[in-house]
Parts: C-alpha cells; structure tokens; sequence
C-alpha cells in the first residue's frame, strides 16, 4: 500500500477556504445577471419577459389577453441601429412606456417574430403582434393594425386596439381614434433592416 502524507499549512488552508466563498460568489452572481431583465414592469404591474422558445412567445402575449395563431407569421433576423433616427426614437419611447429600451441593444442583431391576433381587429383588419427578442428574453415590440392608417400601440393595447375588439366594436372607436390621433409614432416605425 502506497500512502502520501500532506502537512498543510494553516495559510494555504485560509487561501483554498477563500478561492472556493470567491467562487461561490462569482456563480450567485451569475444567476442573478442572467435571471435579472426576465420582467419588467408596465403602469406598476409586472410581466414576463421570458421568449426562448414559441410557447414562451405565445404566453408572453396571453398575459396580455391576446389570443395569437400557435405559429408566427413571419421571422426575421432585425439589426438595431447603433444610433436611433427619429423613427427609432419614437418606437424607442414606446418602449420605454413599456418597461423596456432598445438603446442597450443598439447596433446588436436580434430576431423579430410577428404572430397574428384572433381576439381583435382594428377597421375590421387584421391585428399582429411584433416581438424583438434578443437572447431569449423580449427586449421590444407592438400591436399593430395592417391597413396603411392603422395604429400601433403597446402590448397592452389601447382604446382602438384591445382584445376582445371586434370590427362591429371599433366601428365608433376607430372614428373617435382618428380624431384624438391615438398614436403619434408613424406607420412605418416597425424595426427593419
């Protein structure tokens, strides 16, 4: 039998001691870094961010009450510009109404998903939800109407974009709308390339 003697010193066993709590540390600190972001709070009540795979998207929106087709209409890779135009400023303002700012994911490629709406239409036209995900979580996004003077709002919705609205609900919604201007962000404020 072979045997090996180690005498440690009272000083080597305080370093190893503290190199594992710094280490312990350092993964705590992990955890928290990448759980932290996974919500964000929108008029003080707060929702999931969570958007890695497509049932995480689907009940994203259905925490809003929107009711969304089970697959995206389209998908796309989308590159935030490293400096925001106006238009960039102004989706970005929506953002922040919402919790969230594109401008920590300036000049960074993310992926759009756009899913179609079933509980709601705006002038009796389709209504679509637009996700920017980056790294699993949303970092941005929309409800918008399709038709050339529709409107965009956020995932809340607004008063002519609303789940449960139908064309026979908005047909004195969508006139008052028009007159109020129920968003100043312009039709094509949509992140593209």
């Amino acid at each position: 039998m072979f045997v090996v003697s180690v005498k440690a010193k009272r000083k080597n066993i305080l370093l190893v001691i503290f190199l594992i709590l710094v280490l312990v540390l350092v993964a705590i600190t992990a955890m928290v870094v990448h759980g932290s972001g996974s919500e964000a709070t929108m008029s003080g009540q707060k929702y999931n961010l969570k958007a890695e795979s497509n049932e995480d998207r689907v009940a994203f929106l259905t925490q809003f009450g929107w009711k969304v087709a089970e697959e995206p209409v389209e998908i796309r890779e989308v590159t935030i510009p490293a400096t925001f135009n106006e238009v960039y400023e102004k989706y970005n303002a929506l953002q922040k109404e919402q919790g969230l700012d594109l401008t920590r994911y300036a000049g960074k490629i993310c992926k759009q998903w756009v899913y179609e709406i079933n509980n709601a239409t705006d002038q009796g036209a389709p209504v679509r939800a637009t996700l920017l995900i980056y790294g699993g979580k949303v970092i941005g996004g929309d409800i918008s109407s399709t038709p050339l003077d529709g409107s965009m709002c956020g995932f809340s919705g607004s008063d002519r974009i609303r789940p449960g609205n139908t064309a026979q609900q908005l047909t004195s919604s969508a006139e008052s709308a028009k007159e109020t201007n129920v968003s100043e962000i312009p039709t094509n404020a949509w992140p593209t390339d």
